[in-house]
């Protein structure tokens, strides 16, 4: 009886599967793309959760680069989204019984690079939360004005609520 228990517990899908999966956004042939006052910002890059030093992370990897006019900079923020809905995961989709909603965002570094740079924006993620995925966009540092910025894209391997 405690091992058709133990085969059954197995089978539910848990957080723990989500764990340093790479989830991608965009691409390199397909990236986001900001404009405003002259510049162009491009950006795409992975996103994953794993557990560090720090605790449980919400790392977004991105690449990218700006056509600059003016002093202007790119930049990407990452919104980590959680829910706590009971959710079932394979390879490229999943369903969850519960919306995600916005836990904590991070920004990159802001640089005027005309070629692809590195950088990285991290969060932590809920203890309450089942699962999380990633939600990105680019933004243009502009002195003096607001950012222009993209809309969002979400990481693969989520719902779009």
């Amino acid at each position: 009886m405690s091992v058709v228990a133990v085969i059954a517990l197995g089978a539910v899908p848990t957080t723990a599967q989500a764990l340093n999966e790479v989830r991608t956004w965009n691409s390199s042939s397909t990236p986001l793309k900001v404009t405003g006052y002259g510049s162009t910002g491009y950006a795409y890059g992975t996103w994953k959760v794993s557990n560090t030093s720090n605790g449980t992370r919400s790392t977004a990897s991105t690449y990218s680069k700006l056509s600059n006019a003016d002093d202007h900079k790119v930049y990407v923020e990452l919104e980590t989204q959680v829910n706590a809905g009971y959710c079932v995961q394979a390879s490229k989709y999943m369903s969850c019984t519960k919306k995600y909603w916005d836990h904590d965002s991070d920004t990159t570094s802001h640089h005027s690079s005309k070629s692809y740079v590195y950088k990285s924006a991290s969060t932590g993620v809920s203890g309450d939360a089942d699962y999380a995925r990633g939600k990105v966009r680019a933004l243009l540092d502009i002195p003096w004005r607001s950012d222009p910025k993209t809309g969002w894209s979400y990481t693969d391997g989520g719902d779009k609520y």
